[in-house]
């Protein structure tokens, strides 16, 4: 059964495997690193897109409980805002990282490019950091009113600094299939499957050790099977999405947007186009939920899994679908493609986040309360009763 000394051993060696993928970069740089100056961009850009995905995502959907006041998300609140912390440091650790010399990053306080979006996506995510740290803060010492006053400039900050992040690809005029609106607005809608992916997850596992289990059902309906209906929204959301970009960057066969789609339909990103990005993020999952009994909590937990998966290669493909086309090819000549591919060191400091990110909410678990207490528990306390998986 799964337990805090199980959570702390499974974070104690993804994290090993981080600090050695981490050591090996710092060590070696860009040659520990699958990337080169052809393709400058990699894993560990997708990485930290997915860290500070997940945490947009988490407080995100924290707000519908103490912001927006929906009774049935309270019980999520305290332990999301968490998770939001958690990842959104984690992403912070990858993106240093990723410079090869992390303390260069300190140099950007020093020397600010107001018109870059690269400098306010810092200055916007260093600034949700402060934000939900101060909402966690007022929510642990039970000012409800504080808390949910910030959480509003926490959703806001959210949009803003996740948009911010899609624009940092899309400002790109030189790479023809990540420039224009698309990526902003696609990014926040991944990150909010994600993040309803990662709460499924979670409260899952708190159900299967919590004693106290009456808190996570509202009406006769468990919070995961809650979940699972907004994960479902949100996987029809996406392929929503990811079916318009592709079915535009084909169909005219414009310079540039075609050649990456193509990689992903039917080149070097196909496998994981097609088994992760749409079978393992969209499909299964969906089948999973929409099929009978599809809201039982086992069934959500195990699509949250896969939806998770599923996330993190859909920002790999994404991040390596702009890079991989050349820039100098004439219209009809067969498309030649950059070698980009995720190294191990790469993988290491990924695991590792995940393994950080595990910690430091085990450590949350042990030193606060992270349960909601309710004057009134919704009003249904003889309906709370756990509905059977």
């Amino acid at each position: 059964m799964f337990n805090r000394k199980t959570g702390l051993i499974i974070a104690g060696i993804l994290i090993v495997f981080g600090l050695v993928g981490a050591l090996n970069i710092l060590i070696h740089g860009e040659h520990a690193m699958g990337t080169n100056n052809k393709v400058p961009w990699g894993a560990m850009i997708a990485g930290y897109v997915f860290f500070v995905g997940a945490s947009a995502g988490l407080s995100i959907v924290s707000s519908l409980g103490h912001v927006f006041k929906i009774e049935r998300f309270e019980v999520i609140g305290k332990r999301a805002l968490v998770g939001g912390i958690a990842t959104l440091l984690m992403g912070f650790v990858v993106i240093a990282l990723e410079l090869g010399k992390p303390f260069n990053m300190i140099y950007i306080l020093f020397s600010p490019g107001i018109s870059s979006a690269i400098f306010w996506m810092g200055a916007l995510y260093g600034t949700l950091l402060v934000l939900l740290l101060a909402e966690f803060y007022f929510v642990i010492k039970g000012k409800h009113a504080i808390a949910s006053t910030i959480g509003i400039f926490v959703v806001i900050a959210d949009v803003a600094a996740h948009s911010n992040l899609g624009a940092v690809f899309g400002n790109s005029v030189a790479r023809s299939f990540w420039n224009g609106p698309f990526i902003p607005i696609y990014l926040i809608v991944l990150a909010i499957l994600l993040g309803l992916g990662v709460l499924a997850v979670m409260f899952y596992i708190i159900d299967k050790t919590n004693a106290t289990k009456d808190s996570l059902v509202y009406r006769n309906e468990h919070i995961v099977s809650i979940i699972g209906k907004l994960m479902a929204l949100f996987i029809v959301i996406s392929f929503f999405f990811m079916f318009w970009k592709l079915f535009t960057s084909t169909y005219g066969a414009a310079p540039g947007q075609y050649e990456a789609a193509m990689a992903l339909l039917a080149g070097p990103l196909s496998f994981n186009f097609w088994v992760f990005d749409v079978l393992l993020m969209m499909v299964i999952p969906f089948i999973l939920l929409m099929t009978k009994n599809g809201f039982q909590p086992q069934r959500v937990f195990l699509a949250g899994i896969l939806t998770i998966i599923g996330n993190l290669f859909v920002r790999i493909d994404l991040v390596f679908a702009g890079e991989i086309v050349e820039f100098t090819f004439l219209p009809g000549q067969e498309s030649q493609y950059l070698h980009a591919f995720v190294s191990w060191s790469e993988w290491g400091v990924l695991l590792g986040a995940i393994g950080g990110s595990i910690l430091i909410y085990l450590l949350a678990e042990k030193y606060f309360n992270l349960d909601e207490e309710h004057e009134h528990h919704h009003g249904e306390s003889k309906a709370n009763k756990p509905v059977e998986a």
